[in-house]
């Protein structure tokens, strides 16, 4: 088995997640779901011959539910897990992503690299958070992890 299989090929967000974003965060988006395909490891614990992955991620009531299509072998997988346990780190990374967008307008360099800084530490707490979260059902590496919890964080807005 390659290590070229682990990867995902198609991500999106389940229509009962989508919603108008800002022009800020619809870019986040995209650039998260872009280098979820273009870069990152995502691989199906316990599956022997397995990838590459279509994926469908959805948020109800802080469950995250990951739909996957493996491409291997045509089937479908769900993963459910409960993200309550990182809902602090998500709404503290919303709170300094929209600091961060403020200050950008108006303020002077030393401070937005200062919230840079702290929100980049956040992001990291929230994805290591994620890859304890997936350890058993999915490997990841920490771009992956980032990567999803950009999308968590984006889609739980409405939550």
């Amino acid at each position: 088995m390659t290590e070229k299989k682990f990867y995902i090929v198609e991500a999106d967000v389940d229509n009962n997640n989508i919603i108008t974003w800002n022009q800020e965060i619809e870019q986040e988006r995209k650039s998260a779901v872009f280098d979820l395909l273009n870069n990152g490891r995502f691989k199906l614990v316990n599956k022997g011959e397995t990838g590459p992955y279509k994926l469908n991620i959805k948020l109800l009531e802080w469950k995250l539910i990951l739909n996957i299509h493996d491409l291997c072998d045509e089937s479908n997988i769900e993963i459910k897990l409960s993200i309550s346990g990182v809902r602090r780190i998500i709404r503290d990374y919303q709170i300094v992503c929209d600091n961060y967008v403020e200050a950008i307008k108006t303020a002077p360099l030393k401070k937005i690299e200062a919230i840079d800084i702290g929100r980049r530490t956040i992001h990291d707490e929230g994805a290591e958070t994620l890859l304890n979260f997936f350890k058993d059902k999915v490997e990841l590496d920490m771009d992956t992890a980032r990567r999803l919890f950009t999308l968590i964080s984006i889609i739980s807005i409405k939550i």
